[in-house]
């Protein structure tokens, strides 16, 4: 199995994030052994001392990643550096290649089955606006609201809650990822050939996230969200409680249907899903471009 994911961003921090992509997506797929290689980015106008930083911190990540109980992950320490004209920002390209001890197959979950979701909306996004727009950050929130917001770091590597939910029963496990949750639930339905229907409500999402996304006018359901995933399972309360057993905090949001339809609940209110829309981490360069 083999997976790449590209991160754009001013951050030191981008081969960080694109790695948990990789490892988050490969284990969703049941590989348990991962190797992971790197390539860094940068507009040609930037100096040598942006890839020298990237290089630092990746090789500095190659000692330091979290362990983890059911999956090994290596990394080439030695990475490739680019400068390119055509790049407006720097970016890392991970690629990764995987093994699993154990074949789960491609996944046939039923209409009927419960959707669970591990992690939390768009948490990697809001880790990735503070370390890209820490001055505006700083200006508005405490100290302690910061170190709040930080000490989720880790939490987006999280390739033990795909690997224990699929051997505690889940039919299928999918990295929310890039275009966040309203995303990866349009993808599980396509996936699945299924409707689905999900609570609102019943979406795990930090408060410091909402706050922070709220100051820069970005959607969290739609904000890039490595570490969380969506499962499948026919008793969906069973598997949760397996996962919280495992210490992997799991809630039920939802359920696959008969038909085609894909609505998520809010209350009373109802609304249907729509196709994926570009990643809301987007939007911080965006308006940063009209503002020039």
């Amino acid at each position: 199995m083999i997976q790449t994911s590209i991160v754009y961003g001013n951050s030191i921090q981008t081969g960080r994030w694109a790695l948990a992509h990789c490892v988050n997506g490969l284990a969703a797929r049941g590989a348990d052994r991962i190797r992971a290689a790197a390539l860094f980015q940068v507009p040609a106008q930037q100096g040598n001392k942006e890839l020298y930083e990237q290089k630092k911190e990746w090789k500095k990540m190659a000692g330091n990643l979290p362990l983890f109980s059911a999956c090994r992950i290596a990394l080439e320490a030695e990475v490739q550096t680019l400068k390119s004209p055509a790049l407006l920002l720097p970016c890392a390209a991970v690629t990764a290649e995987a093994e699993a001890s154990v074949d789960f197959g491609p996944g046939t979950p039923a209409a009927g089955e419960e959707i669970l979701m591990t992690g939390f909306a768009g948490q990697e996004g809001m880790l990735r606006i503070a370390k890209e727009r820490r001055e505006i950050l700083a200006a508005r929130f405490a100290p302690s609201f910061l170190r709040l917001v930080e000490r989720g770091a880790d939490q987006i590597f999280a390739p033990d809650s795909a690997l224990f939910a699929l051997y505690g029963g889940a039919s299928s496990a999918l990295h929310v990822g890039e275009g966040g949750v309203f995303g990866a639930l349009w993808e599980l339905a396509r996936r699945t050939g299924a409707g689905l229907e999900a609570d609102l409500k019943k979406i795990p999402v930090l408060q410091e996230t909402v706050e922070v996304c709220e100051l820069f006018h970005i959607n969290p359901y739609q904000l890039t969200s490595a570490g969380c995933f969506l499962m499948t399972a026919p008793d969906g309360e069973a598997l949760r409680e397996k996962l919280e057993t495992a210490g992997i905090r799991a809630a039920v949001i939802g359920r696959l249907r008969p038909d085609r339809d894909k609505i998520l609940r809010n209350g009373e209110e109802i609304r249907y899903i729509d196709r994926p829309a570009p990643d809301e981490i987007g939007k911080l360069w965006e308006r940063e471009r009209q503002e020039e």
